[in-house]
């Protein structure tokens, strides 16, 4: 077949692109070359150090500038390797599943700096060598694992690295969870988005009215829910301690609302030693709550005194809140929409005690376009087909707040977590 070229690009139009394409390799050659240097040296210690926060100046550039790249890959990709990606998704989510179910992370980590070749990791996880080797390819080029093409060799990377089973992150069990069970709940996804469906994505895949709480609990699943969204938590919480100004809360009393077990609050008081705790939640949820606070075999049972029976209270924040000065609410308004978020938060706007420092601190997600908000929409995704819920832009948040008698004093992004802290302040002019 003979070459077609484009008659109505002239040849100037063509010379020009051709110099940019060739000034564009050039500069991106350069900077990957500098970001190389030592060993990766300046990137390991200020963005890629799972043990430290990156820094955040650092880490601002660094997604502003995946947002440049990723516009300019989009410029440049032909549009069937785009559509590619879409249709053979599953391909990156299984292989990487069979790489946690095979636990090649922790028998790579175990070899040494050595590495393995394929026949040695196939040998050390029972697996069919020539298959390993396909699954490893895609794993590699997507930069899970590092490959040395000379030895033939497979070891660790940074990357792969936060999937061993003893990491503190625990994310191997995000793979197996989301990989898996969320992986089919999606199929539910293009039925769920018809105009007279009522169900959400999980309840079409499962044939089921259950809510996915109901639902895992009925099939078992739900401790592994727990202890992967437990595990996210863990690794969240550096950042989301770190980056807001929590000590302003001083020696107040802080009411977690939809706290749940507590988890949230604990790492609050275990950071602030000053301040006190209490938590709102549904009775059932204020049971358990309780044996944890105040049964002598609890896990916080130290922090009884801080957290003390009355301040453990069960109710339904639909229709009223307890009053104090200042509240928190992590991942919990995303369950919702939009009319019952205002009924809540005009619900605690009604209670507030008013201060100086008076607040209510709203841990979400905000929807965000680019490369490096991408977690944004697969979250706001996840909401939709498990929970029929949604994530929102800022614009939505300032909506909603308005709309209940506040206003975002500030949003400040936490490094390393997938939620912002939203500061809500009380306006003075809302009449209930």
């Amino acid at each position: 077949m003979v070459a077609i070229t484009n008659p109505a690009i002239t040849a100037v139009e063509r010379s020009s692109l051709e110099s940019t394409l060739k000034t564009l390799i050039s500069q991106v050659e350069a900077t990957r070359n500098a970001l190389l240097e030592n060993g990766q040296r300046g990137l390991l210690q200020t963005l890629h150090t799972d043990k430290d926060l990156p820094d955040s100046a650092v880490e601002a550039l660094a997604g502003k500038a995946i947002n440049i790249l990723h516009e300019t890959k989009q410029l440049l990709e032909p549009g069937h390797l785009v559509l590619a990606d879409h249709f053979l998704g599953y391909v990156s989510t299984k292989c990487l599943c069979a790489a946690v179910e095979l636990k090649l992370v922790d028998i790579l980590a175990n070899a040494g700096e050595e590495g393995l070749t394929i026949a040695e990791l196939a040998d050390a996880s029972e697996a069919n060598p020539d298959r390993l080797q396909q699954i490893m390819h895609v794993l590699h080029n997507n930069h899970i694992f590092e490959y040395d093409p000379v030895s033939h060799r497979y070891r660790n990377n940074r990357i792969s690295a936060l999937l061993h089973t003893t990491h503190w992150t625990q994310w191997h069990n995000w793979v197996d969870l989301y990989g898996n069970e969320f992986y089919d709940i999606a199929r539910g996804i293009p039925q769920s988005i018809r105009r007279d469906e009522k169900k959400w994505g999980a309840q079409i895949n499962f044939n089921t009215s259950d809510d996915m709480f109901t639902y895992f609990q009925a099939q078992g699943w739900l401790p592994r829910l727990h202890r992967t969204l437990g595990g996210g938590a863990i690794a969240q919480a550096p950042g989301i301690l770190a980056d807001y100004p929590w000590h302003e809360f001083g020696s107040r009393t802080v009411l977690d609302v939809g706290g749940g077990g507590g988890g949230f609050l604990v790492s609050l008081l275990r950071e602030y030693p000053d301040l006190k705790g209490a938590i709102l939640d549904l009775p059932r949820t204020i049971e358990h709550a309780t044996t944890l606070f105040h049964n002598s075999d609890g896990a916080y049972y130290d922090l009884r005194e801080r957290v003390p029976r009355e301040n453990l209270i069960g109710g339904d924040f639909l229709k009223s809140v307890p009053s104090f000065e200042v509240y928190t609410m992590k991942w919990v308004l995303h369950d919702w929409k939009d009319p019952d978020v205002i009924t809540i938060l005009r619900c605690i706007r009604a209670a507030l005690i008013p201060g100086p420092d008076s607040r209510l601190v709203v841990l979400e997600s905000i929807l965000s376009d680019g490369q490096y908000g991408r977690l944004s929409r697969y979250g706001d995704i996840n909401m939709m087909m498990t929970a029929n819920g949604q994530e929102r832009t800022e614009e939505q948040w300032q909506e909603l707040a308005a709309a209940s008698g506040w206003e975002i004093s500030k949003i400040y992004p936490l490094r390393r977590s997938w939620v912002c802290a939203i500061d809500l302040r009380p306006r003075t002019d809302w009449k209930a």
